[in-house]
């Protein structure tokens, strides 16, 4: 009896130094693939860095929080390096479901609706930020009231108010007036409505408004960037306007005076800079990023 027991434990242990060497096995192999698929990415090799990493996803006793955080990292190159926002929100879903405690969650569900809106799914992606921000808790200011109700959802005061904000200045002014935002009110409600038509019926993955959706997306981002990166580095003095009313005050001006024409000097002048400024920057980005300009295959 005592020699079954001595037996039973030994294997018992056998098992357990086993399983642990396997755990550890496990461990190192999951760093080794991460090491090689961060260093995939690093030289722009994504579609294999992706490999690497679903290669992870493969091992059987892989720990829940590494599993979502693997998915997260997929979720991560489709979205940041290879504009997939399909597969970045099933991967980003993948990895909040799995760990919705974990480091990355806030980052994940705010690239997830970005996902959702550049995949043209703008009713699901509208849906995820409300779950993230409770919209329909309560006011989103003081004062605040719902004006319609779509079934179960909300329709806010202020968010009618900032839509009328886009509109041209006479047309806010018409609407200031009760009458003319009820009756705003109910054209937004129609446009709600055949907008969630629109979305029901699948136009939302329309090849072409996809792509219109992308380019217009694109236009937005370029111009921020401009904004943002190249405008500041405009410089304008007063002197420099002058000059360069005198070199075009002929060809440009008509011999007018400066003061009559000095506002649209200056609009002119500013005008020059910036497309200058956005040469330069952008032969500094061409350099920086090895490009090659292969005019002779252009016919």
């Amino acid at each position: 009896m005592n020699r079954v027991v001595i037996l039973a434990s030994g294997l018992i242990v056998l098992f357990a130094l086993t399983s642990c060497q396997d755990s550890a096995d496990t461990a190192e192999l999951v760093e080794q693939h991460k090491k090689l698929a961060g260093e995939l990415r690093d030289t722009k090799l994504y579609a294999a860095a992706i490999e690497e990493y679903q290669k992870i996803l493969e091992f059987s006793h892989l720990e829940t929080r590494t599993r979502a955080n693997i998915n997260y990292l997929i979720g991560k190159i489709y979205f940041e390096n290879l504009a997939d926002y399909r597969q970045a929100a099933a991967y980003y879903i993948r990895a909040r479901t799995l760990d919705p405690n974990g480091s990355f969650v806030n980052e994940a569900s705010r690239n997830l609706v970005a996902a959702l809106e550049r995949s043209g799914q703008l009713l699901d992606a509208r849906r995820e930020l409300s779950a993230a921000t409770d919209v329909d808790a309560g006011p989103k200011m003081e004062g605040d009231a719902v004006v319609a109700r779509i079934g179960t959802d909300s329709i806010w005061l202020s968010e009618v108010e900032a839509q009328i904000q886009t509109l041209p200045a006479e047309i806010q002014q018409e609407l200031s007036v009760t009458g003319n935002k009820a009756d705003y009110l109910k054209q937004y409600v129609g446009m709600e409505l055949m907008y969630r038509a629109a979305i029901r019926e699948n136009y939302d993955n329309d090849p072409e408004i996809l792509k219109q959706h992308q380019e217009f997306f694109k236009q937005l981002l370029i111009n921020k960037y401009v904004l943002d990166k190249v405008m500041p580095e405009i410089r304008i003095d007063t002197m420099d306007v002058r000059n360069f009313y005198q070199a075009n005050k002929a060809s440009r001006y008509q011999n007018a005076p400066y003061d009559s024409v000095k506002a649209q000097v200056f609009m002119d002048y500013q005008g020059e800079k910036a497309q200058q400024a956005f040469i330069e920057y952008v032969e500094n980005l061409a350099e920086k990023e090895h490009v090659e300009i292969l005019e002779q295959n252009v016919k």
